[in-house]
């Protein structure tokens, strides 16, 4: 599999004035407002496919849809499917059945993992999941993306957290563009993830972004960075 080959990945987030993207107990992260959650599907609508890690996934509750019906509309007039395709990760294979992202299927959703599903598992699954375990050291960001590309034809790919899956993002060097909404909150705590992981977790080196945008509203800050070349 070529590694080169990959999406232009678009990440998205709320974070609070003190850099924190949850609480330190990683309770939902919905802290933002009518106007940034308006903004959030207008992202969502440019992607090929949105992913996000399960345990996002599952504490925010997510279905990982488009649920504005001009947007919808807007993608099936430029001929593509009326949502994007969607991707969760979830390294140790921890799949719920349960979780809301199954229970809405008005788009595929890829699930991989490096761990392998157990058939009982598999079998509650909506017919339309598909599981791709990557063993050892086959699972890896890049192959992920490689996959979405090669596999899915997706072009462009945008994530929408947690934390985790940004650092591995960031590691690889793969984030195009940086979509950030800045909240007038504070929520403080050592043990409260950023928007690239706990404290400590460093990259191996630093990555230049440049402001391409701002824009103040209602007491919130809507920036977007785009990678240097």
């Amino acid at each position: 599999m070529n590694h080169e080959l990959r999406p232009r990945v678009i990440v998205n987030f709320a974070m609070t004035a003190d850099g924190k993207v949850s609480t330190r107990n990683w309770t939902p992260s919905g802290f933002g407002s009518r106007t940034d959650r308006q903004r959030l599907q207008e992202i969502r609508a440019r992607g090929d496919a949105l992913m996000v890690g399960r345990n996002t996934a599952e504490i925010d509750r997510m279905s990982m849809g488009i649920s504005r019906l001009e947007l919808r509309q807007a993608r099936k007039t430029a001929g593509k499917p009326a949502e994007p395709l969607r991707v969760l990760v979830s390294g140790r294979g921890h799949l719920n059945p349960q979780m809301k992202i199954f229970s809405t299927m008005r788009s595929p959703l890829l699930i991989f993992t490096a761990a392998t599903v157990s058939s009982s598992i598999r079998n509650a699954f909506p017919k339309s999941v598909v599981i791709h375990t990557l063993l050892g050291e086959a699972f890896s960001i890049q192959a992920i993306l490689s996959i979405l590309y090669c596999e899915y034809q997706v072009r462009t790919l945008v994530c929408e957290g947690g934390p985790t899956l940004m650092h591995a993002l960031l590691e690889a060097d793969a984030v195009a563009e940086i979509n950030l909404t800045i909240t007038p909150l504070i929520f403080g705590g050592y043990g409260a993830p950023s928007l690239s992981g706990l404290p400590g977790s460093f990259l191996a080196r630093p990555l230049d972004f440049q402001l391409k945008s701002m824009d103040v509203n209602g007491g919130e800050c809507f920036l977007t960075y785009e990678r240097k070349q």
